[in-house]
């Protein structure tokens, strides 16, 4: 059982070699290049930067601390004015932790949270893939997707109450499963006034009904396999994936699926950046959610606040092109003058 704590911050531990229990391989190495690395500090632009290592404390237990990073630039002016200034949450994918999103980490203020069991929240191999399974055999627990929304959601709270954060300008984006936790958080709260999504939008209905799962599943085999076993069959199978999904997210393959969800962020600027040939995110598979999304757009009079994009020969990566567009999209509906 969850228990909720009253919410409080305090600084954490700064990590110069974050755990992680994946590489990300899929990163183009052009974005790696400012990531940390063995025989370097995490820290970077010192001069113009400063850091806060926090934690969140939301609930009792393990997963109930929020570690997340804060980077700024520093004040220039000479009354040393705190200014509101738009602030940009940026999401890492499995296994990764929230260090590895500094390439991104690059504009207004930045804030980095490791998601449930990965980085400072998963010191151990398996952690992540330990708690997916754990959630198929006792279903108490939703950590492959809405406990994470959940942590975006009281993240949020707390930013906002920030001197330094202007509430009204928050961005939100994330690559692969930080990609699809992007699109549920901006689905679910308002306070989200930009996102962008980098190869994280999926259809898994569409998947499921099109026997385009396996890729997918592949990258998270272990709840899938244990369900396997479970229900008695030599291997996964589609009633297997779909039972998975169904317990570890329930909905996700009808009125949570993205064909419904991503629509409901409109009139808010929505960037979605996926690869031609991701076989995790079936460019034919998204036909719907593209179609579906343009309409709900254009009948809220803001057509030109979503755009999709399907890199040509691209599979699951991320390239320096996706940074910079990303970048440029909060640079667009972030900055003072704008309106949204």
């Amino acid at each position: 059982m969850v228990v909720a704590v009253p919410p409080e911050t305090f600084p954490a531990e700064h990590h110069n070699r974050p755990y992680l229990q994946q590489e990300a391989s899929f990163v183009n190495p052009q974005v790696l290049a400012l990531c940390p690395n063995a025989e370097g500090s995490c820290r970077q632009n010192t001069d113009e930067l400063e850091e806060e290592d926090l934690v969140l404390r939301i609930e009792a237990g393990e997963q109930g601390n929020i570690p997340f990073l804060v980077i700024r630039p520093k004040l220039q002016n000479s009354t040393k004015e705190v200014l509101r200034r738009p602030v940009v949450i940026c999401l890492h994918s499995t296994g990764n932790s929230k260090e590895t999103m500094r390439p991104f980490m690059r504009a207004y203020v930045a804030v980095g949270m490791d998601a449930r069991n990965d980085g400072d929240r998963g010191r151990s191999p398996h952690a992540y893939a330990n708690a997916l399974v754990a959630a198929w055999k006792t279903g108490q627990e939703m950590p492959f997707l809405f406990d994470k929304v959940w942590d975006l959601i009281k993240l949020i709270d707390y930013l906002t109450g920030r001197p330094d954060i202007d509430p009204q300008r928050i961005g939100m984006m994330g690559i692969s499963l930080g990609g699809m936790h992007t699109w549920f958080a901006a689905a679910a709260d308002p306070r989200i006034a930009a996102a962008v999504s980098l190869i994280g939008v999926q259809s898994c209905g569409w998947a499921i009904a099109h026997d385009q799962w396996h890729a997918r599943v592949a990258s998270i085999p272990q709840p899938f396999e244990a369900a396997a076993q479970d229900l008695g069959k030599n291997e996964v199978d589609t009633d297997t994936v779909a039972a998975v999904w169904q317990r570890l997210t329930p909905r996700l393959m009808d009125f949570l699926d993205s064909p419904h969800t991503v629509p409901a962020i409109a009139p808010r600027p929505l960037l979605v950046h996926n690869g031609e040939d991701d076989p995790r995110c079936p460019i034919e598979g998204l036909a719907e959610v593209v179609f579906r999304t343009a309409e709900r757009y254009k009948e809220a009079g803001a057509l030109e606040h979503f755009k999709f994009l399907a890199e040509e020969g691209l599979g699951h990566t991320v390239t320096a092109a996706m940074g910079d567009g990303a970048i440029t999209w909060f640079n667009k509906h972030l900055r003072p003058e704008s309106t949204v």
